[in-house]
């Protein structure tokens, strides 16, 4: 029954993004554009079960930000159809704590170094994303706490 409800919600969204206004640019205009573009997002958030209390918390406070109804999935492996969180398993040595945000239309990634890291790139997602007709938009790109490197040195 959990699968059949599952697969009813990626083939919903499925749906609805094919109807969606969202569409990708080329990516020289979008290094050089000042605007991002935005994705409607469907998608729920998924984790790790073995994630802490803590991190299943803040989890539970990005759906909410969200305004997903879905719940959160509990998986051992990145469903692709979710914003996936990644906390604690990248730490360079030495290095700084950061965290890294992607959001694609079909999906999205945050990879953390540590929960206050989660935190702050959940912060971020926050003050980045729109609602539009009742529905949350994310901007379609990348978020970090990083430096870039810029447009000049970005791949092709």
């Amino acid at each position: 029954m959990n699968r059949l409800l599952i697969f009813g919600i990626i083939l919903g969204s499925l749906l609805y993004l094919t109807t969606s206004e969202t569409k990708a640019l080329p990516q020289t205009r979008q290094l050089e554009s000042s605007e991002p573009d935005y994705t409607a997002w469907p998608w729920p958030v998924a984790l790790p079960p073995d994630s802490s209390p803590e991190i299943k918390a803040a989890a539970n406070r990005l759906t909410k930000s969200l305004n997903n109804p879905l719940a959160n999935l509990q998986t051992e492996r990145n469903p692709v159809c979710a914003l996936w969180l990644e906390i604690g398993t990248w730490k360079p040595n030495p290095s700084t704590p950061g965290y890294l945000i992607l959001i694609q239309p079909g999906g999205g990634r945050i990879i953390a170094t540590d929960l206050q890291q989660l935190e702050r790139a959940i912060e971020q997602l926050n003050q980045q994303k729109r609602v539009r007709n009742g529905m949350t938009e994310l901007p379609i790109g990348v978020l970090t706490s990083y430096p870039l490197i810029g447009k000049d040195n970005a791949g092709s």
